[in-house]
């Protein structure tokens, strides 16, 4: 339940999300993988138009 309500969180802080590299058009965030020894956690985002997804840091400052 713990990390259900984190990966809440994490989807409630984000204002946008990458656009898609191929249709151009908004990915969803698809999930969270947390950071192993100190390293910053993986967002993976999914295009539900063209099947497209991406990786990037969590501190990646192309979101919002």
């Amino acid at each position: 339940m713990f990390a259900i309500q984190q990966v809440q969180s994490a989807r409630d802080t984000l204002t946008t999300t990458p656009a898609c590299p191929n249709c151009g058009r908004p990915m969803h965030l698809a999930r969270i993988t947390r950071g192993a020894g100190g390293a910053q956690d993986v967002r993976t985002f999914g295009c539900g138009e063209c099947g497209v997804w991406t990786t990037e840091a969590a501190g990646d400052d192309r979101i919002g």
